[in-house]
């Protein structure tokens, strides 16, 4: 028979409540997040793991600086990167001017904002310096202008440290496309259409007493 099951169910049920209330465990209608309120050293300990510093390496790039003849000649700084194993972020460095340490110390740069280094190819000691932009140049045909070349092609073929580069070729992307452009030059004659330029073109912003040597680099100090 099965009569009596349902009744003595309910019996049982009722004597467990009884005895859950009065063993003073407390019921609640409705159900609790009972792990929102675990205490601190019950909850799992927070991650002490930390990123290892980015590596740096040391660069050198052109600036500029006045002599007391108010002429204005490259002079190599030191400047600290994240290693990058790439052309492109020593000559961005370049187009970035002078920090505010290297202005105290008056050294200057005909850049402003506006370019940047968006690629290089280097083959058979040409390289290939690809910016998105000439807004950051002079926009005229003078010393500046051809100072801010100098600065970029000399940095590149002079300084730039395990790397044979003998000829740069500034390239400018337009449209997708990829154009050579004529780099004004100080010294020697004018480059061919679209072609390669060197250091040598800009012999009169070369100090004559050796300041362009890749050994003898005069440090400058970040503030």
């Amino acid at each position: 028979m099965t009569g009596p099951r349902p009744h003595r169910r309910v019996v049982l049920v009722g004597a467990l409540l009884v005895g859950l209330v009065g063993c003073g465990i407390p019921l609640d209608d409705s159900p609790r997040n009972l792990a929102a309120e675990l205490p601190d050293a019950l909850l799992p300990p927070a991650s002490t793991t930390t990123e290892p510093p980015t590596p740096k390496q040391t660069v050198q790039i052109y600036l500029a600086r006045s002599t007391t003849e108010g002429r204005m000649v490259l002079e190599s700084v030191q400047r600290e990167i994240a290693v990058d194993r790439s052309i492109n972020v020593i000559l961005d460095q370049v187009l970035a001017g002078p920090t505010p340490t290297e202005r105290e110390v008056e050294l200057v740069s005909p850049f402003a904002e506006g370019s940047e280094v968006v690629g290089t190819v280097l083959e058979d000691a040409l390289l290939e310096v690809h910016l998105d932009s000439l807004d950051g140049f002079p926009q005229d045909d003078s010393a500046s202008n051809r100072l801010a070349f100098a600065m970029l092609v000399c940095t590149a073929s002079e300084l730039v440290v395990g790397a044979e580069i003998d000829f740069v070729r500034i390239m400018l992307r337009r449209d997708g496309e990829l154009e050579a452009i004529n780099a004004p030059v100080s010294d020697g004659d004018p480059p061919e259409e679209g072609a390669p330029v060197a250091c040598t073109n800009y012999a009169s912003f070369i100090q004559s007493d050796g300041g362009d040597d890749k050994t003898d680099t005069p440090t400058v100090e970040e503030s």
